[in-house]
């Protein structure tokens, strides 16, 4: 081969020389190397979109989550004794209340009782009785009271003519018994005898239905409840008047006589 100078160019690849030409694996292996590589460099920005994405997308449900689950309505039944006085208690929970006049017959009711007590000269209601924001009676002489809005219950023990206004003006419903249990005191009415008696207790934080089992006097009565606990209680109708539960969802159970007055009215609890 000749020599070159310094001042020559040699070019290679012409005419005369040899070209180069890889084995197809070799091709093969070096575009794998690269595609790992770009794989390799691409991940890191990938994963921090990702997390990104992740962490706005679950804020709003961990926001969520710290709101109690709406739970399925169901009523618990128990049985006690207070002061010699065998009760039973009817617990509705997570269910909406209502009044109503006539006998229950949904299927979605899972509680019912008389409400409010039906004149014996003219059939009328007796007291205050307001459904859906109509009143459709007046009266004061039972001081207490039971007003529903929206589902939600507030009973008290005397008075109770500010909160008929506002339960009017909110179309809610409201009736009158006799008072009961105030801040946790007994003050049983002034009605003598026995029967069977029923009442709209709060107990803790629940609204709670409590029956006698035998016939009690209005002064045993109350004072059972208020030391079985209750801060509010009043009055429902009660004698052999018909009391309508649904346990754990399944068959309506009836106590008591059918009651076929027109103006038979009913405080509900449906699921």
């Amino acid at each position: 081969m000749k020599e070159i100078s310094d001042s020559e160019i040699r070019i290679i690849g012409q005419s005369g020389g040899r070209h180069f030409r890889p084995p197809l694996w070799l091709v093969w292996i070096v575009v794998a190397a690269l595609l790992v590589v770009l794989v390799l460099l691409l991940y890191p920005h990938r994963s921090l979109r990702q997390s990104a994405s992740i962490q706005m997308a679950t804020e709003p449900l961990g926001q969520m989550a710290t709101t109690a689950p709406i739970s399925k309505a169901s009523l618990g039944v128990a049985d006690t004794t207070v002061n010699d006085v065998p009760l039973t208690l009817f617990y509705p929970r997570n269910a909406h209340a209502t009044l109503q006049i006539g006998s229950p017959s949904d299927t979605s009711v899972i509680l019912a009782a008389l409400a409010a007590d039906i004149r014996a000269d003219n059939g009328g209601f007796v007291g205050d009785f307001v459904i859906d924001g109509q009143q459709l009676a007046r009266g004061e002489r039972k001081e207490g009271y039971c007003a529903i809005v929206d589902g939600f219950i507030t009973i008290g023990a005397t008075g109770g003519s500010d909160v008929l206004q506002r339960t009017i003006g909110h179309r809610g419903s409201f009736f009158r018994q006799y008072a009961l249990v105030s801040d946790g005191q007994a003050v049983p009415p002034k009605p003598k005898g026995k029967n069977h008696r029923r009442a709209l207790c709060m107990l803790g934080d629940e609204m709670v239905i409590v029956a006698s089992a035998d016939r009690e006097s209005y002064h045993d009565f109350a004072t059972a409840l208020a030391d079985l606990g209750a801060s509010q209680a009043i009055a429902l109708v009660g004698s052999e008047s018909p009391l309508f539960y649904r346990p754990d969802g399944g068959l309506l159970h009836t106590i008591g006589q059918p009651f076929d007055d027109p103006n038979a009215n009913y405080i509900v609890w449906h699921k």
